[in-house]
């Protein structure tokens, strides 16, 4: 009778694929070094003083900058949308080459336990374009549309993103 290995947390661990997650961020850091990736991806929590979200003033309390750079697929998709409120951006993204070293909780907001986000807390990806000559820059505020994917045979995470109506101001103060 043949053995057959069963996937447990401990026989990830010691997998060839494992062994090779830091190779291939320092691989995709490459890309940021000469210019590639141009752009900064971080996981925004804020907390509202009212005790839950939406109910009075909303403070950052953790930015997490996704490093190393990942990959964000063509914005082009996003497109500006005419509302009583004046122009709004709509539509996704696909952020892929998400480091492996990430958890899926990590990735989706929550504590390492998987606890859901807190009622007075807000999570969410931003995207940012840094401007060349140093002034503050749009920061484009999306959810995450689903779970995140991982592909182990790319060693990389993968999330779809929906654009949201709120960025952040360019200070980075919540709107």
């Amino acid at each position: 009778m043949a053995k057959f290995t069963e996937v447990t947390a401990q026989q990830i661990k010691k997998t060839l694929a494992r062994k090779f997650v830091p190779l291939a961020d320092n691989l995709r850091n490459l890309l940021t070094k000469f210019g590639l990736r141009t752009y900064k991806v971080s996981i925004i929590r804020i907390r509202w003083t009212g005790g839950r979200r939406g109910v009075g003033i909303a403070e950052v309390v953790l930015v997490t900058p996704l490093l190393p750079t990942p990959k964000v697929a063509d914005l082009s998709s996003i497109s500006e949308v005419v509302q009583a409120v004046g122009l709004q951006e709509d539509g996704g993204s696909e952020v892929s080459e998400i480091s492996g070293r990430y958890t899926e909780e990590e990735l989706r907001g929550q504590n390492p336990a998987g606890d859901d986000i807190p009622r007075d807390e807000e999570v969410f990806y931003e995207i940012e374009f840094p401007r060349l000559d140093g002034q503050p820059s749009i920061k484009r505020r999306f959810f995450i549309r689903s779970a995140p994917s991982y592909n182990a045979g790319s060693l990389q995470w993968s999330v779809s993103l929906t654009k949201t109506n709120e960025d952040r101001l360019r200070t980075g103060a919540p709107e």
